[in-house]
């Protein structure tokens, strides 16, 4: 199976046909230009299907081939035989498979399952090319075809040196779920509605557990369908346009939190529930541009877009339980909870690219500049959807009436009207004063503009602010509706508008790769990068970053290679409240002052901006060794220390790795590796009190409250790839192993770290550990039966211990009180999954 430190040779192999996830996840993630084409049961593509060339890479020899630093290159794919179709100078090949999965053991686990969702069931793949060597033109077409959601058809065609076309439609899985109980009906819909026997706002936790142990278990799944062409046309010898257009569509469900208040502090009331969320979206994307290459000047003028939809603008879902007031009031029930999508978006970008050689020291510099724009300008929703009232009946008036919010009429404005513009300009500088040095310069300048101000104000009622938690926290806790106004509500803190987070980078780079001889090269970088943000805690960051590198090949046999990286972060005063402004105690009239609560403890420092350390260290020996092997070994360090008190402490890598790859002919290749890495995290905080004093170790948030917490991450992995031809036929043999283990441990100043000091004798000051381990075993065996016809036959086993303590006890029930469950978590399984293929060439 090809994964990461492993020989690029196995991609050639059968093995292909049956390896298990690594590499086909990495593809189905929906990253990338749509180059790559492939699924968990051919990663490749049909590239290389064939196994190797047994001429090897070059017609004079059949020896492998190295990269400058030792490794061996990947066999070249064999390529199947051409024939002539009819007499017009076109050639043809292809080849045509029909096959059978067969899947059993756990074969609904989650894990298992994850981006490639195989079943019993018939399979298709195909490939089919023309060549025309007189003029350069050729087609070619691919397919695979595993199940409905798992699919793939591409064509491409053209003519070498004038253009090429390329069109293709992919289906992929992504199963978030297999193990889910759902008390909802109407699942992957806009609208959930509780299943018969449940009562929206009038149901009981033991008729909500009963309800949801007897559900069986169903998937939840989203399915992308992209589809997408492609064009490239040389004009001329020097100008090439090109162009692409895909489109996107993501459908189905995935589990997500839907709120309705606390039920931990408040037994018998609020309700957090995990949904089925609905996933029904879809993404344009347009690309297209010139392109001019000289003798001296290169330049591209180039546009992206990329357009963001959602079928819908908002989805509900009917809740089970009722609140109470815990004050005594009367509530008016609450029935259902809704939640907007996130919003549609539009990007513009237009990007021009300026190059030119230049006469002095064999130089070249190069102006890339881009201006961007993203736009939302989505319909609102309204702020609550129901009839009547909501609240609670108590004086200030804590009631409010549902006409004045269940509508856009609630809204400051219809429309969202918010974008973001971005300038960017990169130069580019290097030269080679002579054939030992190499001068390279960089100079980055990026300005993020936020556009728009949203203010959260009510024309109807006069206030701001908008509903927490679809109205159920302010029908709990009197007060904390979270709307304001000048009257009775003066005191409530709550958020008024939008946080424009404006940014503006400057960053200057110079370096130099010095040759000391024919086997030795040093280099040296230096970066500084400045950062001005607006409404951050620090308003300015300055980066100094050192890097320094050798390679080395003093032996033949040998090729060493070193780099090391400091980093020092500095800047401006940290500030921990600049968030002030979108709250209402900026707005004239609010009288709260005196008793308003910190927004955090002073001394907290946010990792992404405050001071801190870095120093990275990477070591890599490549061993070249007889009868075409190769051994790799690594060592990677990477040290953060930050300067904080409250907060993100420390964040420590290690890895190390030990590779070696054989390829005695093109009839075998073999590869093993093992490697290991581990980190740790370590985080300070402390449980604040009441009070008002923003000072560690003050009233608010006293010594006594603060705790600490450790995170460890151990990782082990190992695997073996073994590809040989006997005779006519083709075995493939390969084993992967993975190993995680992941500790959390904790300590505290004194039981009041915690939020109910009651449970310190429970603290054990640890969590229990967390297990990912996973055993995969695959063989194939390809079988010709004659020179058109070809067996293939494979069979993967794998076995996953994976223990989680978030979801333990979910075995016994998902409901507990007003806490209702859908997901049942990651759970152990074993699976063996045999199939065979039956290959006719064209």
């Amino acid at each position: 199976m090809c994964t990461r430190k492993r020989s690029r040779t196995c991609r050639w192999s059968l093995l292909s046909l049956a390896l298990l996830g690594g590499l086909a996840q990495a593809q189905d993630s929906g990253a990338g230009i749509d180059l790559q084409f492939g699924n968990w049961l051919d990663p490749s593509g049909r590239i290389g299907w064939d196994g190797c060339d047994p001429d090897g890479a070059s017609w004079l020899s059949a020896e492998p081939k190295r990269t400058p630093t030792g490794f061996l290159y990947g066999c070249a794919p064999h390529m199947p035989t051409e024939k002539p179709l009819g007499d017009n100078g076109w050639t043809y090949s292809g080849n045509v498979g029909l096959g059978y999965l067969h899947v059993s053991g756990d074969e609904a686990n989650t894990h298992w399952r994850r981006f490639r969702d195989p079943d019993d069931g018939l399979i298709l793949q195909a490939n089919f090319s023309l060549k025309r060597a007189a003029d350069g033109s050729y087609a070619d077409v691919r397919l695979s075809r595993l199940e409905r959601d798992n699919q793939y058809y591409r064509a491409v065609f053209g003519q070498a040196g004038r253009y090429k076309v390329q069109a293709f439609v992919r289906s992929t899985p992504n199963v978030l779920s297999g193990n889910a109980r759902s008390i909802w009906d109407g699942v992957g819909t806009a609208h959930l509605t509780l299943k018969p026997g449940l009562t929206a706002a009038g149901s009981t936790p033991a008729q909500v557990a009963a309800l949801s142990a007897a559900q069986p278990f169903t998937t939840l799944s989203v399915v992308r369908d992209k589809q997408g062409v492609s064009i490239n046309y040389l004009l001329n010898p020097r100008w090439t346009g090109y162009a692409s257009l895909t489109h996107e569509e993501r459908k189905g469900a995935r589990p997500f939190g839907g709120p309705f208040f606390f039920n931990y502090p408040f037994p018998a009331n609020g309700g957090i529930y995990e949904i089925p969320r609905p996933i029904d979206d879809s993404t344009m994307n347009v690309m297209g541009g010139f392109r001019f290459v000289g003798n001296v000047w290169r330049s591209d003028f180039n546009y992206t877009g990329s357009f963001f939809r959602n079928a819908h603008g908002a989805y509900d879902y009917q809740v089970p339980y009722g609140l109470y007031s815990v004050a005594g009031a009367s509530t008016p029930a609450l029935y259902s909870g809704s939640f907007a999508y996130e919003p549609e978006n539009d990007y513009h970008r237009l990007g021009v690219t300026v190059s030119r050689k230049l006469p002095a020291w064999n130089g070249d510099f190069s102006l890339a500049m881009a201006l961007t724009t993203m736009r939302q300008n989505d319909r609102l929703q309204a702020p609550m959807d129901c009839q009547g009232q909501f609240g609670q009946n108590l004086a200030p008036p804590f009631i409010f009436d549902c006409a004045n919010w269940n509508t856009t009429d609630a809204l400051s404005r219809k429309r969202a009207d918010l974008a973001i513009n971005n300038q960017k300009l990169d130069a580019r500088l290097v030269l080679l004063p002579s054939d030992k040095l190499t001068w390279r310069s960089t100079g980055r300048y990026l300005r993020e503009d936020y556009a728009g101000t949203y203010w959260a104000y009510n024309p109807l009622t006069g206030q701001y602010g908008y509903i927490a938690e679809n109205g159920a926290q302010g029908s709990v806790v009197p007060g904390e509706m979270g709307v304001w106004d000048p009257g009775a509500n003066s005191s409530v803190l709550t958020r008024i508008r939008n946080l424009p987070l404006d940014k503006e980078t400057h960053e200057l780079s110079s370096g130099v790769d010095y040759r000391l001889d024919n086997r030795n090269t040093l280099s040296a970088t230096y970066t500084f990068t400045r950062i001005e943000r607006a409404h951050r805690e620090v308003a300015t960051t300055r980066d100094s970053m050192i890097k320094l590198g050798w390679n080395n090949r003093t032996l033949d046999w040998l090729t060493l290679r070193a780099n090391y990286t400091y980093l020092d972060r500095s800047g401006s005063r940290y500030y921990y409240d600049p968030y002030e402004f979108t709250f209402s105690s900026s707005l004239p009239g609010f009288t709260g002052e005196d008793t308003l609560s910190p927004h955090t403890v002073s001394a907290l420092r946010k990792y992404d901006i405050a001071s801190r350390t870095q120093q990275k260290l990477d070591l890599m020996a490549t061993f070249i060794l007889p009868r075409d092997m190769t051994v790799y070994a690594s060592f990677r360090g990477d040290r953060n220390h930050y300067d904080a008190q409250i907060g993100r402490q420390r964040l420590d890598t290690y890895a190390s790795s030990l590779q070696w790859e054989w390829q005695p002919n093109p009839a075998t290749t073999t590869s093993a590796w093992i490697g290991h890495d581990r980190s740790t995290l370590d985080v300070a905080n402390v449980n604040d009190a009441t009070g008002t004093d923003p000072a560690l170790g003050g009233v608010t948030y006293p010594d006594a409250n603060r705790w600490w917490m450790s995170d460890t991450q151990r990782n082990h992995y190992a695997g073996l790839n073994l590809t040989r031809r006997i005779g006519r036929a083709t075995l493939d043999l390969a084993w992967n192993w993975t190993y995680s283990k992941g500790r959390t441990r904790y300590r505290m100043a004194s039981p009041d770290a915690l939020t109910v000091p009651a449970n310190a004798a429970q603290a054990s000051g640890g969590y229990p550990l967390m297990v990912y381990r996973v055993n995969s075993l695959t063989a194939g065996l390809s079988v010709p039966l004659n020179e058109r016809m070809r067996l293939r036959f494979f069979d993967t086993w794998e076995r996953g211990n994976l223990s989680d303590w978030h979801y333990f006890g979910f075995e016994d029930t998902l409901v507990y009180d007003h806490r209702v469950y859908t997901d049942g978590g990651p759970s152990s399984y074993k699976v063996n999954q045999v199939g065979m293929l039956f290959e006719v060439a064209l």
